[in-house]
This record gives structure tokens, sequence and C-alpha cells, in this order.
């Protein structure tokens, strides 16, 4: 896959936890929040044509006849969401849309620190070859304030491994999945316990 012609953007670090928004690749990749997705002139002063909402949270922009397109990924902040799966077409999605002219896009989740950083990451990483490593850096030098949850951390690293295309065939992310199930199961046993002992009071 031919490299993105774009530079990263390099943002004020002044402006802080200020920004709804920030861009990533200037002029045609943002990260943000709820509130840049939800706000019509934030949309339309960043000329924002595509957006991928990584939340299960409706925003205006959703409505068909809002003219944006949407790719949605329904996943919660939780460490035991499976974000990896998504990823490829999350990236495939973004690439299309910044080969299309005059398309902006923006990656927002709820407060634009986690499963959004990660999917712009995870773009970065399948764009551009990058390491997990890089590609966070690269994000947080434009968005300082990320901050992914461990387990959306350890995905971009299995990403990395599955050489940014995981899927079911895959025998490092099959592997993966087992244990992100087991962790489900064992957090669903020890929830399962506490319910019970509370009750025993």
């Amino acid at each position: 896959m031919a490299s993105s012609q774009y530079t990263f953007a390099n943002q004020d670090s002044t402006m802080g936890w200020r920004n709804h928004a920030d861009p990533i690749i200037d002029g045609k990749l943002y990260l943000g929040n709820l509130t840049t997705a939800s706000t019509p002139q934030g949309l339309h002063e960043r000329k924002i044509t595509h957006i991928v909402s990584v939340c299960n949270e409706p925003i205006p922009a959703h409505h068909p006849q809002s003219g944006y397109v949407i790719h949605k990924i329904p996943v919660e902040d939780s460490p035991t969401e499976d974000l990896l799966i998504h990823l490829p077409a999350a990236c495939q999605f973004i690439h299309n849309a910044m080969q299309t002219p005059g398309a902006v896009v923006l990656v927002h989740c709820v407060q634009g620190l986690s499963r959004s950083a990660c999917v712009v990451a995870a773009y970065l990483m399948w764009s551009r070859r990058m390491s997990a490593t890089d590609a966070l850096t690269a994000v947080r030098l434009a968005r300082e304030q990320i901050w992914l949850n461990p387990s959306f951390q350890e995905q971009l690293v299995v990403f990395e491994a599955c050489r940014y295309s995981p899927s079911q065939n895959d025998g490092i992310y099959v592997k993966w999945r087992l244990q992100l199930e087991e962790a489900r199961r064992r957090i669903a046993s020890q929830s399962s316990r506490a319910s019970g002992s509370s009750r025993g009071y």
C-alpha cells in the first residue's frame, strides 16, 4: 500500500483539554470527541465530510439525510471490548475517504481519548506501516491528552503482529480472542460472586 502523502499535524500543546478536536493529518484527518461530532458548526468549520463514530451514542450526523458518510463502530471503552476486529474496515474507510477530493474525516468517541485514538493510531500503522509505539507517539504529539485503556494499547500491538489485518482466520487474532473471552468469563464470575456475597448480608 502506498504511503500517505500528507504530513502530521503538530498541535500547540497549550490548547490541552479545551480542544474538542485536533488535526492529526493536516486538512484531512481529525481526532475528536462527541461534542465535536454532535455540533454542526464544529463539523462545518472543519469541513468534515466523513465520520468514524467509535461509540454507541447517537449523533445528528447519523441521520441518512445529514449528508455525512458514517462508519459506526459500536464498542464501549471497556477492557473486554474487541475493537481489534473492527480496525481493518475502519482503516479502509478512512483511506478511501482521504483519497476523495475535498473529503475530511473526523474520528470520534465520547471523550476523544481512548477508542477514537486507538482507531487513528491503527490507521497510521495501516497506511504507513508504523509500529504501535510510533503511531501512538504521533497521535499524542497532535492530541496530547489521549489516554487509551490498556486493552486497546495491547490490541494495537496485536494489530501490528497480525500485519494490520486481523481476521477470524488469523492464528494470532484467534489466540488473542480466546484470551479475551477468558477475561470476560473471569470478570463475569467475579461479578457473580460479589453479587452473591452482597445478598448474603
